[in-house]
């Protein structure tokens, strides 16, 4: 599942108001590109890391495991997990009015689409 994940990931496009993205793999490899001053992939790894860790955390006591949203003092981290554990963090400038949100939804979608059949 890796290489579609970072093949689709490779060729995804940014949306109004994206300041960087990152996918961490189950076998904790990290892939991540930045549009933005601020974000670099040391940065990226660590946020996604942490992510993952709160996403272990929250399926070892049951609790749902949906769209997590953090707020920043310039951004918003926008993160998601996959049913195989591949999660996904994009950050977007902190106003919500200032970032495409029907983006944000899509590369989600997408995300979350990629099968192991090659396709979304």
């Amino acid at each position: 599942m890796k290489p579609l994940i970072n093949q689709w990931f490779e060729q995804s496009v940014p949306f109004e108001g994206i300041q960087a993205c990152c996918v961490r793999h189950v076998d904790q490899s990290t892939i991540s590109k930045s549009w933005a001053d601020g974000y670099e992939e040391l940065t990226l790894d660590h946020a996604m890391r942490c992510v993952s860790d709160l996403y272990q955390v929250l399926q070892f006591n049951k609790i749902p495991q949906g769209r997590l949203r953090w707020v920043y003092d310039y951004a918003l981290f926008h993160c998601e997990r996959r049913t195989d554990g591949a999660c996904m963090g994009v950050f977007t400038l902190r106003d919500d009015q200032s970032f495409d949100r029907e983006g944000l939804d899509r590369m989600f979608n997408e995300f979350q689409a990629i099968s192991s059949k090659g396709s979304l």
